[in-house]
């Protein structure tokens, strides 16, 4: 088996420059803090703080405050020895070793690219326009504020059809993010409705479009058909093999010149690497920079590509490593560890991928779970979610803050303040 190791290892104080503090970044960066490395550690992000993107439909559907899923990043940096810098990237010059940014340019002698993606609307007409998308906490706020004007709104109409319209909610796409919040906005307008008299529950609809044949593209065929079976339980409609030939004011156009008519659409349909990733002349698969085994960019050792933007294979399957939060810490730790020891010259291995499992929460007390020996749905689902997802949040002000949440949530009400018009 190949081993990775630089001739340039004894340089005492090498400059290693993250770029993003997603998961992926933020767990490089507190790795090569745990192992000592000799290197100067830099991370710049356009936030100062880390985003628990897991929780974001819970912030969009009133279960979590907004606040609760930042975890401030400063803090970490004090405490494993890096340093933190909030500003934009706009470019790599690879041939110099630089970063131009909104302060400056920054020097290195290994760069870490882990600045995650964006939304990918495939160029569908009226998607950028009437669709809200769910990435960024801003976005998340966003959905929550439409949700509650829509309610709002619908109480004041009395022609049947305009308020039938204000109160159908579609998602567009079927992976992860999109049945949890499917499950989450149905979850979250059924509680509101006792708060909102003359709207009634046989009013409102969620209806969840998926463009491939099945839920959760890409995940197993038990967690894809015990989605199917809880959300259509729940009342939400699925629709399958349906592809989304544009977005209006009045609803979604479906190929089969279907129009589904409502005023909110939520679009988790896709993602794509960012801009400074496109501009980059590195090698790509499909958009996302290409790596070898040791998760560096080729023809550039001192590179490493993680998280959503790389393309990563699993060396014991031979199938692209999922681009998910678990992948994303799994790929950062590894180069923090790889980068420790290369600085100190020594050999290290070929990244090897853990699948985990894969856990959903698609609604109140309702969720399903896949381990490699075990499997799970329903209530016990459910619990094991919310028990896992809180171990895995790293600041405790974030980790109390959520539970508080999710306990008020549960006895009393969520969030419906009408913050944004």
């Amino acid at each position: 088996m190949q081993t990775l190791s630089d001739p340039d290892s004894r340089l005492s104080t090498a400059r290693v420059l993250i770029l993003g503090a997603g998961f992926a970044g933020l767990a490089t960066a507190i790795r090569l803090g745990k192992e000592r490395a000799k290197a100067q550690v830099t991370l710049v992000s356009r936030r100062n703080y880390h985003l628990f993107t897991p929780l974001l439909y819970q912030a969009a559907t009133g279960l979590v405050d907004p606040d609760h899923i930042a975890q401030m990043v400063r803090p970490a940096a004090r405490k494993y020895g890096f340093t933190l810098f909030e500003g934009e990237v706009s470019n790599v010059d690879i041939d110099a070793k630089t970063v131009q940014t909104s302060f400056g340019d920054l020097a290195y002698d290994y760069l870490v690219l882990a600045i995650g993606s964006e939304t990918n609307d495939f160029g569908i007409r009226g998607v950028s326009e009437h669709a809200i998308s769910l990435k960024t906490l801003p976005d998340a706020e966003r959905i929550h504020s439409k949700i509650i004007d829509s309610l709002e709104r619908a109480l004041v109409i009395s022609d049947q059809a305009k308020r039938k319209r204000l109160l159908a909610f579609v998602i567009i796409g079927g992976g992860a993010t999109g049945v949890e919040l499917a499950g989450s906005v149905r979850d979250f307008v059924k509680f509101l409705l006792n708060d909102y008299p003359g709207l009634a529950e046989d009013q409102f609809s969620v209806v969840l479009i998926e463009l491939m044949q099945n839920l959760l593209p890409g995940l197993s065929r038990y967690l894809s058909e015990q989605t199917y079976r809880i959300l259509s339980k729940r009342g939400i409609q699925i629709r399958l093999n349906s592809r989304v030939m544009e977005a209006t004011d009045g609803g979604v156009l479906l190929s089969g010149g279907e129009l589904i008519e409502t005023g909110n659409i939520f679009w988790t349909a896709g993602t794509k690497s960012p801009k400074l990733v496109d501009n980059l002349d590195l090698e790509k698969e499909r958009g996302r920079i290409k790596v070898d085994q040791f998760l560096r960019v080729r023809e550039h050792p001192e590179i490493f590509a993680i998280g959503d933007l790389a393309s990563i294979s699993d060396l014991k399957t031979g199938e692209k490593v999922p681009w998910t939060a678990q992948s994303a810490v799994q790929e950062g730790d590894w180069v923090g560890i790889a980068l420790s020891r290369v600085l100190s010259g020594r050999k290290i291995e070929p990244f090897v991928y853990q699948d985990k499992g894969y856990m959903l929460s698609l609604g109140r007390q309702v969720g399903v779970a896949e381990f490699r020996h075990f499997k799970t749905s329903g209530f016990f689902g459910w619990l094991l979610w919310r028990i896992i997802h809180i171990a895995l949040i790293t600041t405790t002000r974030s980790r109390l803050g959520v539970i508080f949440d999710w306990t008020f949530a549960y006895f009393y009400k969520r969030n419906a303040a009408h913050t944004e018009h």
